[in-house]
This record gives C-alpha cells, sequence and structure tokens, in this order.
C-alpha cells in the first residue's frame, strides 16, 4: 500500500503539470490553466496546443516530449486520446486526468479498454474519463474544470463532475473549505478504494465525503474503508436507492449502482456515516471537524425559547438518545444559579431571563452530567446575539463536553453565527438538525470503541 500511496502522490503533489487541450476562449483546457495560474500554483505549468503562442504569461507548446511532466491533464477529443497517452507513457509519465468525456457513459467501451490496457502496460494511473479533475488545496493545485475550493479539512470524491461543482459552489456560500477534492467520473482506474488510502495518511484531511453511485470494487473498497474508519471518519452518500435512480446512475458514468439495502448493511458493519444529502453532509463534516467523538448517549438542551427545545428533544429521543433529568445534586445547584420560577428540568428553559451571563453558567454547571449539549437561542428585537454568543463561547473553553447550538434565526443572529464561529462552535439552522449530528458522531464513536 505504501507503493500506491506512492503512485498517487503526482496526483497531489506534482512538480509540474501539462495541460493538454484548446487554448482558445471558453474551452476546457484554457479554464485549467486558468485555474492553475490563478489559484497560485508555485510548480511549472505547460499548456500544450497545436496553436502554438501565449496564455497567461505562459508559452504553449506544441511538442512535450522534452518536458518532465509529473501530471498531465488532458482536455481533448476521445478518439486522440489513447495515442497521447501511449506517447506519455513511453515518456514516463506516470499520472493523467482525463477530463474528456464520450466513453463508457456513452456506451463507448472500447475506447475505454485501450486508456486501461495503456495505463496497465506503462503502470500510468489515470483519473477519469469524464470527470472534473482534482484539487489540492494545501499546495493551490486546482486541475479542474470547477470553482476554486476554499482551503479545509475536509476531502470530498465524487463520480458525478457537475455535483462536485455544486458542493464547491454551495461550500463557498457556507464559507466551508475542503482539504482535497476528486472528481473521477468513470473510474477507468483510479476509484474510491484508491483514494480513501491515499486520504487516511493525508494531515490535512480530517474528515473524508463521498459521493457514489456505485462500487465495481466492492471488496477492496471496504477493505480499505474499515482500516480508514480507525482515524478518520468517512461520509457517503449513495445514489440510486430506487429503480429510477438506479437507471439514471446507469445512464450518467456507466456505473451499476446495484441493491441499496447491500449498501445499507456493509456501510453500517464497516463504519461509513451514511446521509442522505448534501446538507446532512455539510452538517456532519462541520461536526466532526469539531468534535470527532461523544463517547455517550445522554444529551443536554439548554434554551430560551420552549417550542424549538421540544422538536429537538423530540428528535433525539426518536434517534435513540437520552435527554435525562438532572441529578438532586445538580437541581440544588441550579436553583442558586435561576430565578424561582424556571424549570429545572431538561430541556433546561431559560425563559426571558436567558441573559448572557445565565447561559453561561447554566452551561457550565450542567456539563458534568451530560455528554454533548446544545444551545438554542432564539433572540428578541432587543437581545444582542453577539453578546449571548460570546458568553457561549466562553462558556465552552471551560469545559471539556462537545458543544452544539442553534442561533435561529435570519438577521438577529447572523453577528452572533459569526462569533461562534471564532470559539469553532458548529452552529445548526435547527436543533433537530444538531441531533441529527450527534447521533452519527455517537454511532461513529460506538462502532470504533
Amino acid at each position: 500500500m505504501r507503493e500506491d500511496r506512492e503512485d498517487m502522490q503526482n496526483f497531489f503533489n506534482p512538480r509540474s503539470v501539462a495541460i493538454f487541450g484548446s487554448m482558445k476562449e471558453g474551452k476546457t483546457a484554457l479554464e485549467i490553466v486558468k485555474n492553475l495560474v490563478e489559484g497560485g500554483f508555485e510548480g511549472d505549468i505547460y499548456p500544450i496546443s497545436q496553436s502554438g503562442g501565449k496564455v497567461f504569461g505562459l508559452e504553449i507548446y506544441t511538442d512535450f516530449r522534452n518536458l518532465e511532466i509529473d501530471l498531465a491533464v488532458i482536455a481533448i477529443p476521445s478518439p486522440s486520446i489513447p495515442p497521447l497517452l501511449e506517447n506519455l507513457g513511453r515518456q514516463g509519465v506516470k499520472a493523467a486526468i482525463i477530463i474528456s468525456a464520450g466513453f463508457s457513459e456513452v456506451g463507448n467501451f472500447e475506447e475505454e479498454e485501450k486508456i486501461k490496457k495503456i495505463a496497465r502496460e506503462y503502470r500510468m494511473r489515470v483519473v477519469g474519463p469524464n470527470c472534473a479533475g482534482i484539487m489540492n488545496t494545501e499546495n493551490n493545485l486546482f486541475t479542474s474544470i470547477e470553482v476554486r475550493a476554499l482551503a479545509g479539512n475536509t476531502a470530498f470524491i465524487t463520480q458525478s463532475g457537475a455535483l462536485g461543482g455544486a458542493v464547491l459552489m454551495m461550500a463557498e456560500e457556507l464559507g466551508f473549505g475542503f482539504s482535497k477534492f476528486v472528481s473521477y467520473g468513470n473510474r477507468c482506474d483510479v476509484g474510491e478504494a484508491d483514494l480513501i488510502s491515499y486520504l487516511r495518511d493525508d494531515p490535512q484531511t480530517k474528515v473524508i465525503t463521498l459521493y457514489i453511485e456505485g462500487l465495481p470494487e466492492g471488496r477492496k473498497f471496504l477493505k480499505e474503508a474499515r482500516e480508514t474508519v480507525t482515524k478518520k471518519p468517512i461520509i457517503a452518500i449513495k445514489a440510486g436507492k430506487h429503480e429510477a435512480g438506479r437507471r439514471a446512475t446507469t445512464s450518467h458514468t456507466g456505473s451499476l449502482a446495484g441493491e441499496d439495502r447491500i449498501y445499507e448493511v456493509a456501510f453500517k458493519q464497516f463504519g461509513i456515516l451514511r446521509v442522505e444529502d448534501l446538507e446532512e453532509m455539510f452538517d456532519l463534516s462541520r461536526g466532526l471537524l469539531s468534535y470527532p467523538r461523544i463517547e455517550g448517549k445522554s444529551i443536554a438542551v439548554v434554551t430560551n425559547a420552549g417550542g424549538p427545545a421540544v422538536m429537538t428533544t423530540d428528535k433525539l429521543e426518536d434517534l435513540g438518545l437520552e435527554v435525562p433529568e438532572p441529578s438532586s445534586a445538580l437541581k440544588d445547584k441550579l436553583k442558586d444559579l435561576l430565578p424561582p420560577h424556571v424549570s429545572l428540568r431538561n430541556p433546561f428553559d431559560l425563559l426571558a431571563y436567558g441573559s448572557a451571563e445565565t447561559f453561561s453558567s447554566v452551561i457550565k454547571a450542567i456539563a458534568p452530567e451530560y455528554d454533548a449539549l446544545i444551545v438554542i437561542f432564539v433572540p428578541t428585537a432587543y437581545m444582542d446575539s453577539v453578546r449571548i454568543a460570546q458568553a457561549v463561547g466562553e462558556a465552552k473553553e471551560s469545559i471539556d463536553k462537545p458543544l452544539f447550538t442553534c442561533f435561529m434565526a435570519g438577521r438577529l443572529v447572523e453577528g452572533g453565527i459569526e462569533e461562534l464561529k471564532r470559539y469553532g462552535i458548529p452552529n445548526y439552522k435547527t436543533g433537530e438538525r444538531c441531533a441529527k449530528v450527534i447521533h452519527q458522531i455517537v454511532l461513529q464513536a460506538q462502532k470504533n470503541r
């Protein structure tokens, strides 16, 4: 596996990148060169096209035979790709990304088989074809046609390039960053198993997320996943749950989706955290980045709004988590902190008395009895969400338990949510979303005991 990891290095840490394709305005190859230049890649960039000339201050090479190339990115018509790969293989190039479509996804299996044969012959690793490329934000490598990712600690691997682009744009809106981004398309060579094996030991990556439509190498993937989840979590969206979805995946990338129940059982057995959609993927990624483990199921809810707390409590218990009453000793302690009419039960509803100081003192008092806390804050027009967030953040720094927040909603809490980010507290739009994240993290911890 060490050898496999070294094979993958040229995709993520190349010293030089050659981009093959038209350098005319609006063409894929030009956009990739632009991404590399504007993204700040410090290695050598070689645009290669028969047109010659210059682009973004770089010479356009018409001949690549005298160039030292670590990574080739190919965006030329599909019939021309096998002979180009053959020449690259003879030159000793060990990694290629094929952006071009027109292969197994449209029934052209013969051309894709040629690519596989050439890759095996020259021990060349290939990502694609029919993909959106690779990004490594650590070294400003953006060999992709998509919007450049923000830097972060989550890797995203996707079979669908279009979905990958949508995820990157959603992440940009959320201010969410990625360590690595890989769109692998038809998976003629490099697939999910190779990628999670590489990412397992990548120090920049703390969480691995996947969008998959099928797993032709299921055993290999699960073997790598079993080893990986002991070091860092894997979150997966598996598309094609029902018949219509399976038909769509077959026509989309030529993938065979398979029976969904098999994936469901396998994911649970091997510790892969399955989510239903992108919203859940982002939610869980943010939660895991802040709190990789939650050791138990006992959850406290602190709130100044009864209704949202009731819905959150229902969701927690629906998921098999516990919302236990405080001990007699803790109730006695809370009596000294709270006005006489405030309930001393869990959820801890502070009512209108929920000042910044009250939130802080209650959080500190109850934390020793619970495994995780959810703080729900709904402001009135005169309440300062920033001050509440500061108090919650300062309290969080003095306890050793995971703390999640739901500051709801709109412009009255915008400043507070920004303040929570400073303290590394994940905030969610509803308490129910907090509950779902906690549930998944608890399951992950139980699986890895």
